[in-house]
């Protein structure tokens, strides 16, 4: 029994699709850009995970110089970095060009102890990742990919990019 008769393409893939549409990447980054907006600049919760992340940094005895830090609390990253594992460069990247502005201006604003670390700021997207291939040694991902929907290809882009 058929209940649909007369269904062409156009209507499978046009706006009323019943294909739902499980992550959209331009919401997400719209998401972020008002989160910027209402973010305070310490916030208890993301500076304990940020923390507790970065204290895992003082048991390896590797360095990292050149480290890539995603989305999410990277703001608390950087400023509670305090020399934790020898980083000297730190790439700051965000799919919002906002929370990327609100990165630099809260760094301009600071006088702390992450004077020495050189940092750039990247706009970009975690599931297409623009970072040349063996350039970092090391990812920090502090509530970054918790709304990747591809997580496995992100993993693999983000392991390419690691020396």
């Amino acid at each position: 029994i058929s209940y649909c008769t007369n269904i062409d393409n156009n209507t499978i893939d046009g706006p009323q699709s019943p294909r739902v549409k499980v992550f959209d990447r331009e919401l997400k980054r719209k998401q972020r850009d008002r989160a910027a907006w209402l973010m305070r600049p310490s916030d208890p919760f993301v500076d304990a995970g940020a923390d507790n992340l970065l204290d895992r940094l003082e048991d390896c005895k590797k360095t990292f110089p050149t480290a890539l830090c995603l989305g999410g609390s990277s703001e608390a990253v950087r400023r509670l970095l305090r020399g934790r594992g020898s980083i000297e460069k730190l790439i700051m990247m965000d799919t919002s060009n906002d929370m990327v502005k609100l990165c630099k201006d809260a760094e301009a604003a600071q006088q702390d102890s992450n004077q020495n670390i050189e940092t750039s700021f990247v706009m970009g997207d975690e599931e297409f990742l623009p970072i040349k291939e063996s350039s970092v040694d090391l990812v920090i991902s502090c509530l970054g990919l918790l709304w990747t929907y591809d997580v496995p290809g992100a993993m693999i882009q983000l392991c390419t990019s690691l020396l």
